[in-house]
């Protein structure tokens, strides 16, 4: 069975540099490639007993066009995997990469100021929270490719 490579991915530059990453890495080794994206949906009231409001529908079904959206941008629609979900970006992100059976988590890396805190935490709580190895990768800018030259 192949292995598989979790990459958590979103619109910044970091999330496509985890993406590109990812993407080379599961060209390379010939493992399984899942896209993921975690919305924030803390707060988000929920209706009746289905455990999802129409709020973090609306929100999980915005990720999963993100998603969706991003693979085509870097050519792996056709074998990425995608998922998406609303809630803890650590507690799904470690949920999505045990139902995969995932061989390492890619996110990343952190940027300057605010969003720096959060991938930085992002990374940390992982670590805590999946036996999974996490991989950091560079911004393109600092080498996000894997290419050798």
């Amino acid at each position: 069975m192949r292995g598989t490579v979790l990459c958590w991915t979103d619109d910044s530059a970091q999330g496509r540099a985890a993406l590109v990453v990812a993407a080379e890495l599961s060209d390379r080794l010939d493992l399984r490639l899942v896209l993921a994206h975690v919305a924030v949906g803390a707060g988000v009231p929920a209706e009746h007993d289905s455990g999802e409001s129409a709020a973090e529908r609306r929100i999980r079904e915005g990720a999963a066009r993100l998603v969706g959206r991003l693979a085509a941008e870097h050519g792996v629609s056709g074998r990425a995997e995608h998922r998406s979900a609303v809630g803890d970006p650590a507690v799904l992100m470690s949920q999505i990469a045990a139902e995969e059976a995932a061989d390492l988590i890619v996110i990343g890396a952190p940027m300057r100021g605010l969003r720096r805190c959060s991938e930085r935490r992002l990374a940390e709580q992982l670590e805590v929270a999946t036996a999974v190895p996490v991989l950091i990768a560079p911004s393109r800018g600092r080498g996000g490719s894997l290419a050798t030259g």
